[in-house]
């Protein structure tokens, strides 16, 4: 049997190198069709498969406006939430993040590093279930407008950029020049994405 195996592959090889065009032709198709199934296995693990990386996912509910037929999906406006929030009657909590597509520049203590970020409201990490590791959450009070920029890290950048240190909480660090203080460094599950300004 084992001698069978060998024939045809040296078969098969022969004929692969007669046929130099047909060769290349079926390893791409092969290529493209692995890299396909490999791109569309990876999303729907991460989509469908694998679970939210917070207590009890099956219960989060994410709420966003519609405008059909331009706009089948927009995020809620400041005042859209709030009025959501007032009138709240279903949800056993609730809490607010908007992502920052463009990021922050972070500077000081160091190179410049383009950071991503998202603003969030005071319920959203309990309401989540993240605890922090080192430090406090943001109160309501923080959420007012005019109140002092505050701002909590993720585990990478606080591991890459300022060591673990866990006497920053309490420091201010400069986001696109504005101070803000550094009120907690959460787990893992709210890791920064740094990217240096010089890549």
């Amino acid at each position: 049997m084992l001698e069978n195996l060998r024939q045809d592959i040296r078969y098969g090889i022969r004929t692969l190198g007669k046929n130099p065009g047909f060769t290349v032709i079926a390893v791409l198709t092969l290529a493209l069709g692995i890299g396909a199934n490999t791109a569309i296995f990876s999303v729907v693990e991460n989509l469908l498969l694998r679970a939210l990386p917070y207590p009890q996912p099956e219960r989060l509910v994410e709420i966003a406006n519609t405008y059909l037929p331009q706009i089948p999906r927009a995020g809620l406006s400041p005042g859209h939430y709030a009025d959501w929030r007032r009138q709240n009657a279903s949800f056993s909590e609730m809490g607010a993040y908007a992502k920052i597509l463009q990021g922050f520049n972070l500077s000081g203590e160091g190179e410049s590093q383009r950071v991503q970020a998202a603003y969030a409201d005071a319920g959203l990490f309990p309401m989540l279930g993240i605890r922090s590791v080192v430090g406090r959450s943001f109160v309501p009070e923080e959420d007012r407008t005019g109140s002092a920029p505050v701002v909590i890290l993720g585990h990478r950048l606080w591991q890459s950029r300022y060591g673990g240190d866990p006497r920053l909480v309490g420091r201010s660090i400069s986001l696109e020049d504005v101070k803000a203080e550094v009120r907690r460094r959460f787990e893992e599950v709210f890791d920064v994405e740094l990217k240096t300004l010089s890549e």
